[in-house]
């Protein structure tokens, strides 16, 4: 049987539509989370070269030990969910910056000065609850013999209320640059890089319909305060 004129031609178009959709697929779904690896890496680390400075010279000057703490509960919550889902990806995105958190915290907690001792004590208890807390829940979880998936929407829940608590951190900067008039603490191309950051992994979460991924990356981050405190000059 001859086919007709009408399906010859739509035989050329249906192919074009479907390389554009698998290269559609292969960009937000592959390239996009491995691009987010690299750049949240980047962020995560970031801080160092502050932590390291405050280390050598025994005092912490302008750097601010509360997003590291809350960097820790915040990487923390979304492996655990990454490790619930699973999700390399997203698993690679948090792990080293987890390890770094930890680091930053543990190096740079006894430099708090003893007049600071209220901010110290925000900051060990942040640590403790937050350790408390993800325990405790992936107790219930494993214990009460969840489903994967309700499990893993509850951890994706757990990790996104963690980035709604934590709102404030990087807000705290917008403060000082408003009362000073003065945007010389915002670092530009960490800004730019975390909004790229921010785009291609909401761009990923969308393709997979993954909500937990849209929120987080969505949603400032705890890192954001002390990346936006480094100097234009660094």
């Amino acid at each position: 049987m001859t086919p007709s004129v009408g399906s010859t031609a739509r035989a050329p178009a249906d192919a074009r539509d479907s390389r554009k959709t698998m290269v559609g697929s292969l960009l937000l779904e592959v390239y996009f989370p491995l691009i987010g690896v690299v750049l949240s890496n980047a962020l995560y680390l970031a801080p160092a070269p502050a932590v390291a400075q405050a280390v050598r010279t025994g005092k912490l000057g302008s750097l601010n030990v509360l997003p590291l703490v809350l960097m820790v509960v915040s990487t923390t919550a979304w492996i655990s969910y990454a490790l619930s889902v699973p999700n390399p990806y997203i698993t690679a995105s948090n792990l080293p910056g987890a390890v770094a958190a930890v680091a930053y915290l543990v190096f740079t907690l006894p430099l708090m000065p003893r007049e600071a001792a209220a901010e110290r004590r925000t900051v060990q208890l942040i640590a403790v609850a937050g350790t408390a807390a993800l325990l405790v829940l992936w107790s219930y979880l494993v214990l009460g013999g969840l489903a994967a998936e309700e499990r893993s929407k509850a951890l994706g829940f757990y990790g996104s209320l963690i980035c709604v608590i934590l709102f404030a951190s990087p807000l705290s900067t917008m403060r000082e640059v408003i009362a000073a008039k003065s945007s010389a603490t915002i670092y530009a191309p960490l800004t730019l890089a975390q909004v790229a950051n921010c785009a291609t992994w909401t761009g990923y979460g969308f393709a997979i319909g993954d909500l937990w991924v849209c929120l987080l990356y969505t949603s400032p981050s705890p890192r954001d305060a002390t990346l936006s405190r480094m100097p234009s000059s660094a």
